[in-house]
C-alpha cells in the first residue's frame, strides 16, 4: 500500500469508522422521503454535529458540500447507481461517476456496489476491475458495498448469503467491505471471521425503535465490526444529531 493510500485509509477508518451514507435519493427517489429535508448541506451538518468522521455522497451532492468539509473529515464518492424505476429482476448498479471525477472532487475513497447472485453479477465484476485499476494508479481506497441478491437464499438478509458476499468483497480487492447486519451477533461473528479486511455495517432498513437500532450497533461491535455507514436510520429521524452522538458513544466502548 502506498503512502497516500495509507493516509486515506487512516482518515476513513482510524480505529473505527462512523460514516453517514447519503446515496438514497438516487435509488429510492425524493418521494420516498417527501417529508424529510434531503438537501446535502443538511445531511453534512448532521454528520459534522453528530461526530461522524466521514460522508458517502454521489458526485452531484459532493459538489454542493465539498467546500464545507473539514480537512480531517473523509469524503467518499459513490461511483455506481440504480433507480427503483426499473424491473427488480435487473439487479445491477452501473458506473455513473468516474474515478477521475471523484479524485477531482477531493475524494478520500470511492464506493462501488455489487449485487452478488444477480444475473448481472458478471457485468458489475467487469466494471469493478476497471475501477480498481484506476484506483490503484491514483492510490484511492475502494469501499465495496457487497449485497447478496441470489435466488439460492431466502432473502438478502440471509446470514450465509451475507457471509459469502463479504468474503467475495475481500477476495476481489476491496480495501473495506460494507454489508448488511445479519440480525444477531452469533451469525454476524461468522461474517466478520471470514472477511479479512475491515468490515462496515450498513444502516439497513429503518429500525422500529431507537433502542433496537442501538442494540444492533452494540451487538455488531461486540463481534468485531469496524464501523458503520448509517443513512436513513439517522437523517430520517427526529433528533438525528443526538442519535448519532449516541452511536458514537456506544462505539467508544469497543
Amino acid at each position: 500500500m502506498f503512502d497516500k493510500k495509507k493516509e486515506r485509509m487512516k482518515k476513513i477508518m482510524n480505529d473505527k469508522a462512523l460514516l453517514i451514507a447519503f446515496d438514497h435519493a438516487v435509488e429510492h427517489g425524493p418521494i420516498a422521503y417527501e417529508n424529510i429535508d434531503l438537501h446535502p448541506t443538511r445531511i453534512l451538518k448532521i454528520a459534522l454535529d453528530g461526530g461522524a468522521n466521514g460522508i458517502i455522497l454521489h458526485s452531484g451532492a459532493a459538489k454542493i458540500v465539498k467546500d464545507y468539509i473539514p480537512k480531517n473529515f473523509a469524503l467518499v464518492i459513490k461511483l455506481t447507481a440504480r433507480t427503483s424505476l426499473v424491473n427488480d429482476k435487473n439487479m445491477i448498479q452501473s458506473i455513473v461517476t468516474t474515478v477521475d471525477e471523484a479524485a477531482k472532487l477531493g475524494a478520500d475513497a470511492v464506493a462501488f456496489t455489487i449485487y452478488l447472485g444477480s444475473e448481472m453479477e458478471y457485468y458489475m465484476f467487469e466494471q469493478f476491475s476497471q475501477v480498481k485499476k484506476r484506483c490503484i494508479e491514483l492510490e484511492l481506497p475502494i469501499i465495496g458495498f457487497m449485497y447478496p441478491r441470489s435466488p439460492k437464499y431466502k432473502n438478502k438478509y440471509d446470514a450465509k448469503a451475507i457471509e459469502y458476499a463479504a468474503r467475495v468483497g475481500a477476495e476481489i480487492g476491496c480495501d473495506i467491505v460494507k454489508t448488511y447486519y445479519t440480525g444477531n451477533k452469533q451469525t454476524f461473528s461468522k461474517v466478520i471471521k471470514n472477511c479479512f479486511v475491515p468490515l462496515l455495517v450498513a444502516g439497513g432498513p429503518e429500525a422500529k425503535t431507537k433502542e433496537e437500532f442501538l442494540t444492533n450497533i452494540q451487538d455488531a461491535l461486540s463481534v468485531g465490526a469496524r464501523g458503520f455507514a448509517l443513512g436513513r436510520n439517522i437523517w430520517s429521524r427526529d433528533g438525528s444529531v443526538e442519535l448519532l452522538k449516541q452511536v458514537k458513544s456506544v462505539m467508544s466502548r469497543f
